[in-house]
């Protein structure tokens, strides 16, 4: 049998007080009243027990009622939907009053700041031909940011009931699939363009300007691309996937171009162009193809049924 709400609860100080003098009331009853209690019985029996008994009875009233603080505690711990609405609306007020939410926009707006300042210094620092030997820390700094702004964007939506003011793009899941061939493929694009550009460093002078530019200009296009595709694959996705692939896309075709440029080039300067050169440029091409045909895949994923 279900035991009553009254004593689930911890009996408080006073109650325990209240339920001692009752006790003790009985106690004296018992003890005083001993020896003539027959007599003061017969005498006065309504005036007398009814006394005491209502003495006892008050105090065992107070001992188990419970107090206003205790049904709010009970309520609290077990809260109906109508309770619970009201603690939550509480709680967002006390978050507002005390700039909570406000803490949070200024952190966001930092945390992009930061991944603005050192995604310019990215693409200012990738068409430096050995940038790819200390590109890999700062790739980590901007995963770390993506990372916090995420989790700035959770616990906002968590203390705001699970609202969010700018909602994120998602990626549907059938083409995340192509999303990891491609950056597989850019990925060893770019490994192979390291390897091609030490190949070289050892057989073109330092007054092949226009080709080590034409180079240059690759390497960052293709190194863009790849952060840009990378973003795809981090916890917040601010801009409609489309729109990424699409700029990803344009950097691949503008790096597969300067790679033309740059054998031609090559040809005028009567300079050998490694092999492992072709396979980056297969290896391009094949992420560039892919990037061509996910564009009106997405799309269509994104149509309203």
């Amino acid at each position: 049998m279900a035991t009553p709400g009254i004593f689930r609860a911890e009996l408080s100080r006073s109650q325990v007080i209240w339920l001692t003098v009752g006790l003790a009331d009985l106690v004296f009853i018992a003890v005083v009243a001993f020896s003539n209690l027959q007599t003061i019985y017969d005498s006065q029996k309504d005036f007398l027990v009814g006394t005491l008994f209502s003495v006892a009875g008050f105090c065992f009233g107070r001992a188990f009622s419970r107090t206003q603080e205790q049904r709010a505690l009970e309520m609290i711990s077990t809260p109906t939907e109508a309770v619970d609405r009201v603690l939550r609306r509480k709680m967002e007020e006390r978050l507002h009053d005390e700039g909570a939410f406000r803490t949070l926009s200024v952190l966001d707006r930092d945390i992009e700041a930061a991944v603005g300042r050192l995604s310019e210094y990215y693409d200012s620092q990738a068409r430096r031909l050995q940038f790819y030997r200390h590109a890999p820390l700062l790739r980590v700094a901007l995963d770390d940011l993506d990372k916090a702004a995420a989790n700035v964007a959770t616990l906002r939506a968590t203390l705001d009931g699970g609202k969010q003011a700018r909602p994120d793009e998602g990626i549907p899941v059938s083409i995340r699939l192509d999303l990891m061939r491609t950056r597989r493929d850019l990925h060893e694009a770019i490994g192979r363009r390291d390897q091609a550009y030490e190949w070289l460093a050892g057989r073109m002078g330092a007054d092949a300007h226009e080709a080590w530019d034409l180079f240059a200009v690759m390497t960052a296009d293709m190194l863009k691309g790849d952060r840009m595709l990378e973003a795809l694959g981090g916890q917040r996705i601010a801009y409609p996937v489309p729109e990424y692939l699409r700029t990803v896309h344009g950097y691949l075709a503008a790096a597969l171009l300067r790679a033309e440029e740059f054998e031609r080039v090559l040809a005028q300067h009567e300079i050998a162009k490694p092999t492992i050169y072709n396979v980056m440029i297969a290896d391009l091409t094949s992420a560039c193809t892919i990037l061509s045909e996910l564009v009106p895949k997405v799309i269509e994923t994104k149509k309203p049924e």
